[in-house]
């Protein structure tokens, strides 16, 4: 799978939650990630949200598809909701 991501919010990202975009990749590593709709309107297009366990702690890649290429938004530590989500997933 190829990553990619804009470098401004790659700056953007770091300041906001301390973490690099690229940080995201280690998302997906994670074998029992969960990949759900992230939909809001203002967005204009198919986000969604990757929750995997790093290290120990559950983040947040949100994401877009490009072609083959996946595109990272936005990686935070995982919201409640989301932890819930992560845990309660069957899968």
């Amino acid at each position: 799978m190829e990553f990619e991501f804009d470098p401004a919010k790659d700056e953007a990202n770091r300041f906001k939650h301390r973490l690099r975009l690229a940080f995201g990749v280690r998302v997906f590593d994670d074998p029992d990630h969960i990949i759900s709709a992230s939909i809001r309107e203002v967005d204009g297009e198919d986000r969604n949200k990757a929750v995997g366990m790093v290290d120990g702690k559950l983040y947040t890649a949100v994401h877009v598809w490009r072609g083959e290429t996946l595109r990272l938004i936005s990686v935070r530590r995982s919201n409640a909701n989301e932890q819930r989500d992560y845990h309660s997933d069957p899968g």
